[in-house]
């Protein structure tokens, strides 16, 4: 079902449900990476993060980097970068 929102109104973020293994190029370690994804409710806008673990401190360290995407996107826009010439 489609819902509409306002833009900037909402963002919607958790993990998804399944893993990524990251693979140590020196030593050949394998561990899972969980990955966080952030979506604007407007525009579908994505980001996506591989974070060692669903834990309290990977999850609030998460948010920052998705808030700085959509601020450098915002800006972009306002700039006119991306826009057909």
């Amino acid at each position: 079902m489609r819902q509409h929102h306002v833009a900037g109104e909402r963002v919607f973020v958790d993990y998804a449900g399944d893993t990524l293994d990251i693979v140590d190029g020196a030593t050949g370690e394998v561990r899972a990476a969980q990955i966080f994804v952030g979506v604007l409710g407007a525009s579908n806008y994505t980001y996506a993060e591989a974070t060692s673990t669903q834990n309290l401190p990977d999850w609030i360290g998460a948010h920052g980097p998705s808030c700085a995407a959509r601020r450098d996107r915002r800006s972009r826009r306002r700039d006119g970068a991306g826009r057909p010439q």
